[in-house]
C-alpha cells in the first residue's frame, strides 16, 4: 500500500501536466498552420451565422423601413477626412432620422405575461438606475449627478410609438449609451413592453378599474 500510494500520485501529476498544456490557439496569437500566420480566423465571405439574417425589419429596426440606414453613413462618406465634422453630422444625422423615422407601433411578437416578466427583470438590470422603478427619470446615478432622463409618463413619450424605445435602446441617445451590446433585440422589445406597462399603470383609467382595485385606490391616493 505504502508503494501504491506515491505511484498514484506521480500519475495524477503527469495527467494534470498533460492536460494543462494543450495546443489550443489562445486569442490573437500566432499560428504557423494557416498561410496568413493568425490564429484568429476571419469570417467565411458570404456567410451569415444562424440565428443573424436580419431580414425582420420590424424585428431588428423597430421601423417600418430600413432606408434610414443609408442616412448615417451617406453623411460619413460626406464628412471627408475631418473626424470633428464627421461627428457632428453623425449625430445630425441620428437626430433627424431619431426624430422623424416612421417607427412601427406594434410589435413583432405576441406579448404575454411571459415576456412581460422578462421585459420587467431586464428592465430592472440595464434602465433602472436611471429611469428609476416606475420610469420617472429618477434612478440612482442620477441621484448622484448623472444627466436626469425625461419622464416614461409625458405625453410625449406616452404617445410616441413603440418602435422609438426599440431604437433609442439600440443606437443610444442624448447622454444614454447605446445597449444593443448588451440586450438582443427580443429583450429590447420586451423592455418596450414592460415600459408601456409602466406608462399605463400610472394613466389607467379610474372608472376601469375593478371595483376592489377602485377602493383601494380611493384609501391611498392623497
Amino acid at each position: 500500500m505504502r508503494r501504491v500510494v506515491p505511484l498514484m500520485c506521480l500519475l495524477l501529476a503527469a495527467c494534470q501536466q498533460q492536460m494543462a498544456s494543450q495546443p489550443s490557439v489562445r486569442p490573437d496569437e500566432a499560428s504557423t498552420f494557416f498561410a496568413d500566420g493568425r490564429g484568429n480566423r476571419p469570417l467565411v465571405a458570404g456567410t451569415i451565422a444562424r440565428g443573424h439574417l436580419r431580414t425582420d425589419t420590424h424585428l431588428f429596426t423597430g421601423r417600418r423601413t430600413q432606408d434610414y440606414a443609408m442616412s448615417d453613413a451617406a453623411v460619413l462618406f460626406a464628412s471627408g477626412p475631418s473626424v470633428v465634422n464627421a461627428l457632428a453630422l453623425a449625430e445630425v444625422a441620428n437626430f433627424r432620422t431619431l426624430r422623424g423615422a416612421e417607427f412601427v407601433d406594434t410589435f413583432p411578437f405576441p406579448i404575454t405575461s411571459e415576456v412581460l416578466e422578462h421585459g420587467r427583470n431586464r428592465y430592472m438590470i440595464y434602465c433602472v438606475v436611471c429611469h428609476d422603478a416606475l420610469g420617472t427619470g429618477h434612478g440612482k446615478i442620477v441621484e448622484r449627478g448623472y444627466t436626469p432622463p425625461p419622464s416614461y409618463h409625458t405625453e410625449r413619450l406616452r404617445n410616441v410609438a413603440v418602435g422609438h424605445f426599440f431604437e433609442v435602446m439600440t443606437k443610444g441617445y442624448g447622454s444614454m449609451p447605446e445597449y444593443k451590446a448588451q440586450v438582443p433585440p427580443r429583450d429590447r422589445w420586451a423592455i418596450a413592453a414592460y415600459i408601456r406597462v409602466l406608462q399605463l399603470s400610472q394613466h389607467y383609467p379610474e372608472n376601469d378599474l375593478p371595483a376592489k382595485l377602485r377602493e383601494q385606490w380611493q384609501k391611498e391616493r392623497p
